[in-house]
């Protein structure tokens, strides 16, 4: 492959790799994606294409005023958003330099162009597969910024024979190749090094692009019933959480849930918040925001959520939440205990501490009374029919306690009604009867509602409250996955002397037993989410704490090896290990410094080049040494000038090298030995 063809292949390479940088980040639609590929394709292929285009925008200037204000127009009125038009900017100028290039100069400015594209794709985009992207991009542009400099080069320093040398098909050989693919490994390794070293000063807020992930219906202050009805069916992931304290066996926490928000009004058809009153939480030193007291009635567990971005402000967290911690940002607390924090960024990464509820087998005297203002809004009921009275109290006949009574209604839901996401009513029929009578059918918010109901009717206040299910938990990353389809609606009860008891009346366990994830997905999102913890969402934080592992570590082996007693990870095989790899690189640069060459037999320097090089160290005796960019013809006819007794000597050694180093021609042992001597003689003073 000649240079310029490699080179026109790896720049629009560059070009394909930026365009899927800007559909990665969704700044390229996907209708958009053919005919861009088409077009890119044809500045290629149709070179009479691309010399009509040249011979059309001759009246450059014309034209240039034409796009500024075209593109003007679009950044003020047409654009979706300012970085959107820029975009628009950044393909039109792409476009036209694909179709106008002429020189070299004109190909080095598309590099720059592709460049731009990942710039302004990593803006919007944290996906893992912009780390492919880029790896791409470093590889191929290491490569073409190599061939760029060696036709840049040529066509400088030999411009008569640039043409020929561009063309070759000897210049681009796999050593230059491999030196390009180490450049870029080299220079991803450093980039690595400066991202864990370089201190973290927060998260710019460029107000580029501000568009807000998909809105979940159910995490406002209202929700009408069946608002879950399409999201229970999106396998999109919602959030990550990881238990990094434990326990040991996190699938065993099978009621698992992640609380959003809670409703305390039902006008018959759907549920609101009568209370929308916050109030901001302070912060104790350490940055953590305390909610509640622990009653040490429940296990205490420390999760770690990596929230994707849905559209609400919602902090969700196992029951009872106890405390939060967020980076940055306001944590506000509703009266209903829901907990939300208007932190502006894509993701959100925060702690939470919570007390699970344990099922008491006796009451433990924990929460507050409530208040008669309280217990009057969560008794709040529109106007029923009278068998939803009658029902509640048929069901609770044998168990009039206000704890038997809700388990009573709760299992009566759970084992007579069926779970559906196929939400059929009945016209002309209220919603909840119909589930109750008619339909006998629904998702979870039927289910919760109906629970909710059924208990008010009894003197028991109650909330539904909207979150997530558990999830599935993912072996390969240790974290449990959150989907939309997960998104969940469960009951709170105030029962006397137990506080807020959590009650789930939903018959789902079947029905999501089908949704279990192949290996391969749990594999690709354990990558997602280590790409998303410690790249990311990289802290100063994490900083301070692997500094202060390091510092740590290197006291400890100080300490012990001013004991003697210097002990090395792995025990005495990573001694070992550790002890081999210097000993290695110690030969390794001793050998260099000698000269010796360490290279693989098949690519060890010809023998020819030790007899060339030892006629150049008995010619240095005689002060005679090549110059800096002095080719090695050069050097023996200056030699020839000054020493006409040996000028036949040096040219035939010459001769020789040059045919063997760059012409690949073979030498007979006889007559290198005859070179050898004749190397000997040249540094024999005269006379």
């Amino acid at each position: 492959m000649s240079v310029r063809l490699a080179f026109q292949l790896c720049t629009y390479l560059l070009i394909v790799d930026g365009l899927a940088a800007l559909a990665l980040a969704g700044l390229l639609e996907p209708a958009w994606w053919p005919f861009i590929i088409l077009v890119v394709m044809a500045s290629w292929l149709h070179e009479a294409v691309r010399a009509r285009v040249s011979a059309v925008v001759q009246h450059r200037h014309l034209i240039t005023i034409l796009a500024v204000g075209f593109f003007a127009l679009d950044l003020l009125y047409l654009a979706e958003s300012l970085l959107d038009g820029f975009v628009h900017l950044l393909l039109f100028a792409l476009l036209y330099k694909l179709y106008t290039r002429r020189t070299l100069r004109d190909s080095r400015d598309l590099l720059l162009l592709s460049f731009f594209m990942l710039v302004a794709a990593s803006a919007l985009t944290v996906s893992v597969g912009f780390l492919l992207i880029l790896i791409v991009f470093l590889l191929l542009g290491t490569w073409t910024f190599v061939l760029y400099h060696v036709m840049w080069e040529a066509e400088k320093n030999a411009p008569d024979q640039a043409a020929a040398l561009i063309e070759s098909r000897d210049l681009v050989t796999p050593s230059l190749l491999g030196l390009s693919v180490a450049a870029a490994v080299a220079s991803l390794l450093l980039t690595a090094l400066f991202f864990v070293v370089i201190p973290r000063v927060g998260q710019a807020a460029l107000p580029l692009r501000a568009r807000l992930g998909q809105m979940v219906t159910g995490f406002s202050d209202r929700v009408e019933l069946g608002s879950f009805g399409t999201i229970q069916t999106d396998a999109s992931v919602v959030m990550r959480v990881e238990l990094p304290d434990g326990p040991a066996d996190p699938e065993g926490l099978e009621s698992l849930r992640w609380r959003g928000v809670a409703f305390d009004h039902f006008s018959g058809r759907e549920w609101s918040v009568t209370n929308v009153e916050r109030r901001m939480l302070p912060r104790n030193p350490g940055g953590q925001i305390s909610l509640a007291r622990p009653r040490g009635t429940g296990y205490l567990i420390t999760q770690e959520i990596y929230l994707e971005p849905i559209g609400t402000e919602v902090l969700f967290a196992a029951p009872r939440l106890l405390g939060v911690t967020v980076s940055s940002g306001p944590v506000w607390v509703d009266a209903l205990d829901g907990v939300t924090s208007p932190v502006p960024r894509a993701r959100l990464r925060y702690r939470a501490l919570s007390e699970l509820e344990l099922p008491a087998r006796r009451p433990t005297g924990a929460g507050r009374p409530l208040s008669d203002e309280e217990r009057a809004r969560y008794l709040q009921l529109p106007l029923l029919s009278p068998r939803v009275r009658a029902l509640a109290r048929e069901v609770t006949r044998q168990s009039p306690e206000p704890w038997p009574a809700a388990l009573r209604l709760t299992h009566y839901l759970q084992t007579t009604l069926r779970y559906s996401l196929e939400l059929q009513r009945t016209p002309g029929v209220d919603p909840l009867e119909d589930f109750l009578f008619v339909s006998r059918s629904g998702n979870c918010e039927y289910f919760a509602t109906s629970l909710a109901v059924l208990l008010r009717t009894l003197d028991i206040p109650a909330r539904v409250v909207n979150g997530f299910q558990r999830g599935e938990w993912n072996p390969y990353g240790g974290y449990f996955t959150v989907r939309q389809w997960d998104a969940h609606s469960w009951v709170e009860a105030w029962i006397p002397g137990r506080g807020w008891v959590t009650l789930d009346p939903s018959p789902r366990a079947d029905f999501d037993s089908a949704r279990a994830s192949s290996t391969n997905f749990q594999y690709l999102d354990a990558l997602r989410m280590r790409w998303h913890r410690y790249v990311v969402n990289w802290s100063l934080g994490d900083q301070l704490r692997t500094s202060l592992t390091v510092r740590e570590q290197a006291l400890a082996w100080r300490r012990a090896f001013l004991a003697g007693g210097l002990s090395f990870p792995g025990g005495k095989r990573g001694a070992a290990i550790a002890v081999g790899a210097v000993l290695g690189l110690a030969a390794a640069l001793f050998l260099w410094r000698r000269g010796v060459a360490l290279a693989p037999l098949p690519v060890r320097r010809p023998a020819t080049v030790w007899v060339y090089e030892r006629m150049l160290r008995r010619l240095a005796r005689l002060g005679l040494r090549p110059g800096r960019g002095e080719t090695a013809r050069e050097f023996c006819l200056r030699v020839a000038a000054g020493l006409p007794e040996v000028r036949a000597t040096v040219e035939e050694i010459t001769r020789v090298y040059e045919a063997v180093r760059f012409g690949g021609a073979a030498v007979a042992a006889d007559e290198l030995a005859r070179l050898g001597r004749l190397a000997a003689t040249c540094g024999v003073p005269r006379g």
